[in-house]
């Protein structure tokens, strides 16, 4: 049974490092999103691999 309460505990954690790491890198657009700016501009990498266009 501990085995099993630390393997989630450890999940948990890393499931939070996870959510935080993507709000310090989302940070610009999430606060466009939730304030009615306009949206920052995707980098040129994020465009090749994602396949983003441009409106």
């Amino acid at each position: 049974m501990y085995k099993i309460k630390k393997a989630v505990n450890t999940c948990i954690r890393c499931l939070a490092v996870c959510c935080g790491v993507f709000l310090i890198i989302h940070r610009r657009v999430l606060a466009a999103a939730l304030t009615g700016i306009d949206m920052p501009e995707a980098p040129e990498w994020h465009k090749k691999c994602f396949g983003c266009k441009s409106r």
